[in-house]
């Protein structure tokens, strides 16, 4: 069952995509806080699947492909 939260983090992954797509660091900062704060508020921390491990492997995917 899809829960607002759950709906709630999809969409602020979205944005946060978003953000890093268009070079806004700094809006994609706030939104990674919303989505680290959603995270420890779920009982579902440790599961594998949720957004804010896709937020962060965006991160790393998009570090490392700036490297030469």
């Amino acid at each position: 069952m899809t829960t607002s939260v759950d709906l709630l983090e999809k969409e602020l992954l979205r944005v946060f995509r978003y953000a890093c797509r268009r070079d806004r660091m700094d809006i994609a900062e706030f939104i990674l806080a919303a989505l680290e704060k959603l995270d420890d508020d779920s009982k579902l921390s440790s599961h594998g699947n949720r957004p804010l491990n896709d937020a962060y492997r965006d991160l790393i995917v998009t570090r490392n492909a700036g490297r030469p």
